[in-house]
């Protein structure tokens, strides 16, 4: 067994052997409570008793939001002039649209190769 600081129903600190041989006596005192060996810090003390606490989830990442630069960065020269100077109705479209997530972009990428403004090897690296 090992000792633990509890602190609103709630594990604070684990003492790594005898509370008194590794802390201050007025720190020692704190660690007064007896856990099992499987206690670890934020774990909950309920009625004397471990209460293990789930880790958090992850995170989901947000989805990337594809913006137009992202878009200009796989294109070739002559499809970048086209797109700096919005040549093409379904640039203007794209632009408007954006920013998107990629299932999205996918489309309008398509859209784009669809109506020949860019090709499909530029569509396939801005994708990357």
């Amino acid at each position: 067994m090992k000792y633990a600081w509890i602190e609103n129903d709630s594990v604070r600190d684990v003492a790594p052997g005898n509370p008194s041989e590794y802390y201050h006596p007025d720190v020692a005192q704190n660690y007064n409570t007896q856990v099992p060996d499987d206690a670890v810090n934020g774990d909950g003390w309920v009625n004397n008793a471990l209460v293990k606490r789930e880790p958090p989830a992850p995170a989901e990442p947000p989805a990337r939001q594809w913006t137009a630069d992202d878009f200009r960065a796989g294109m070739t020269l002559a499809e970048k002039t086209k797109w700096d100077n919005n040549s093409a109705l379904e640039i203007v479209t794209v632009k408007i649209e954006l920013p998107k997530e990629l299932a999205s972009v996918t489309e309008l990428l398509d859209f784009l190769v669809a109506s020949s403004v860019i090709s499909q090897a530029s569509a396939d690296k801005i994708r990357v």
